[in-house]
């Protein structure tokens, strides 16, 4: 197993060593931190979404947890409470609630049936925060959301919200942690009990694997990481309305983003983000302003063809 390993622990490091010295040697410094941080942003999102996806179970309800997590940060700011930690904490808490809800409600259904109530799960937070609107303000949402705060370190201060360079580090951080926890969760003894039930579910239970509540681990902890990135986006961007944190886009993200880097490597999800949220933000969008969504499409399109494995099907 680390024979096979070697190679793609070369290259990931390699690759950070790129992403830890580009901001210092490109000319266009702040786009650069700017797109590669939600990148980054987007490939712990896709590794959360893959912890769900190693139980067999293919969710297009993420946005549920993703918007649960932004509104949980924007609401806890909002009504005095600005500390990271709390802010955070109630990202963490109000997605993990409702993932740990829906594992238990939806623990009997499989295949397209579980696809389509998860992308119906979306709409039930969605109306709440879009006509709650004493506390949620409806559909104009809550503007003014504190950024990311400064902090010491080795005697100097680093103020995330307004340097980017800073936060271009901060979110590479987030992700190595991110990739560490997906490869652990892969390569221990849950995750190959997770992939015996996507095997087959029937075979692993005679073994012995408790289906069910493996099951709702997964889906949770899916849920609190989703929810913590949604809380980062809502410090990032300042803002959160139902239409664009409940958004299908961010159902759909983390899916093709696994899917095309390759679902079933523990740095699938990373290379897809890296490589094709990039791919769009620095090439396809300043070519084709109007049209880039079509090329965007067609790219994951030959993506998939080519490689139906993931593009981390390339280093076998």
């Amino acid at each position: 197993m680390k024979r096979t390993l070697f190679p793609s622990f070369i290259l990931f490091w390699a690759v950070v060593l790129v992403l830890a010295v580009w901001p210092a040697i490109t000319p266009h410094e702040t786009l650069v931190c700017r797109v590669l941080s939600l990148a980054f942003l987007y490939a712990v999102m896709s590794m959360a979404w893959n912890l769900t996806a190693l139980t067999g179970l293919i969710s297009l309800g993420h946005a549920a947890y993703f918007g649960l997590g932004a509104y949980g940060v924007a609401l806890m700011d909002h009504y005095g409470h600005s500390n990271l930690v709390w802010t955070l904490s109630a990202a963490a808490l109000s997605a993990g609630i409702y993932g740990a809800l829906c594992a238990a409600v939806f623990r009997n259904l499989r295949g397209a049936t579980f696809a389509l109530v998860t992308l119906a799960s979306v709409e039930i937070p969605k109306v709440i925060a879009d006509n709650w609107e004493s506390i949620t303000f409806g559909s104009m949402g809550l503007v003014g959301i504190a950024p990311l705060p400064a902090i010491r370190l080795a005697g100097s201060t680093l103020d995330l919200g307004a340097n980017m360079r800073a936060q271009y580090y901060a979110l590479l951080g987030v992700l190595l942690a991110g990739t560490w926890l997906h490869h652990k969760a892969i390569h221990s003894r849950w995750g190959w009990a997770l992939r015996a039930i996507r095997e087959d579910e029937q075979a692993a239970g005679v073994l012995g694997v408790p289906v069910h509540r493996l099951r709702w681990t997964a889906m949770t902890l899916s849920a609190v990481l989703t929810g913590l990135c949604g809380g980062l986006y809502a410090h990032l961007h300042g803002f959160v309305e139902p239409a664009l944190v409940f958004s299908a886009h961010f159902s759909a993200l983390p899916l093709v983003l696994s899917i095309l880097g390759g679902r079933f490597r523990w740095y699938g999800p990373v290379l897809g983000a890296l490589f094709l949220y990039p791919l769009d933000q620095f090439v396809l969008h300043p070519v084709l302003p109007a049209g880039h969504a079509a090329i965007y499409g067609l790219v994951i399109v030959a993506a998939v063809l080519f490689f139906p494995k993931g593009l981390g099907s390339w280093s076998r």
